[in-house]
């Protein structure tokens, strides 16, 4: 989903923008349940698929991979389970000349009788949360400078961490039009990073969580809108 690293913005892909790709994240950025093996944390990996089907509207699918497994024999050393989930964001506001744009969205969408699963002790909704945010970009000579405020809210105590007024800056740079650099925070850490659109199609992200932390992907995105035109 389009974002910062950590924390959501109002910003949208291109309507008609696909994206699929694979991230790895460090055990310091997922949750402080759910995700261990014999009450320890571990790094994982995700694979995801989204979509702008309009200027207004992102969808996501999102697999994280798990290694807690209910066969007495499992030994901890692979992934053979996911933990699956969609996600919404909608933008009733698009960003104007004096005014941000704003969108509201939602991660870990668990059934079809409640949004989210409440359970602390559950296994939907690891991710489970639902925000509002205001992105407003400002440009200084041929520089491009967005700033992103959100107010969030993850349905499980154990995440509580990331609650709250969350935000952060993006940077282009004039010289490297492709480049995005992100500084944020998330409520409980600060985080920097970048993402680089290479070859029109190809997005890399690589970020520090805390500054020390690792967590880094690559997705292929296209536009069959653009490409048919």
């Amino acid at each position: 989903m389009t974002g910062l690293l950590h924390v959501p913005s109002a910003e949208m892909n291109k309507e008609g923008d696909a994206r699929i790709g694979v991230h790895f994240i460090n055990k310091h950025q997922t949750p402080d349940e759910g995700i261990s093996y014999q009450e320890k944390k571990y790094n994982t990996f995700s694979y995801y698929l989204s979509i702008t089907p309009f200027s207004w509207i992102e969808l996501g699918y999102t697999c994280t991979l798990l290694k807690q497994v209910h066969s007495p024999i499992y030994d901890g050393h692979g992934y053979e389970e996911k933990d699956r989930y969609f996600s919404l964001k909608l933008r009733p506001v698009r960003e104007g000349k004096w005014h941000p744009a704003i969108a509201i969205g939602c991660n870990d969408i668990s059934d079809s009788y409640s949004l989210f699963n409440f359970d602390n002790d559950a296994v939907e909704a690891f991710f489970g949360n639902y925000y509002v945010t205001a992105s407003k970009h400002i440009f200084w000579k041929s520089e491009k400078i967005g700033v992103h405020i959100a107010y969030r809210h993850f349905v499980k105590d154990y995440n509580s961490k990331w609650n709250g007024i969350v935000g952060g800056i993006s940077y282009h740079p004039s010289f490297v039009r492709n480049l995005r650099a992100i500084a944020e925070y998330t409520g409980n850490e600060f985080n920097i990073g970048a993402d680089y659109l290479l070859w029109k199609h190809l997005l890399l992200q690589v970020s520090l969580q805390d500054g020390k932390y690792f967590s880094g992907g690559v997705c292929f995105q296209i536009n069959p809108l653009a490409e048919l035109i």
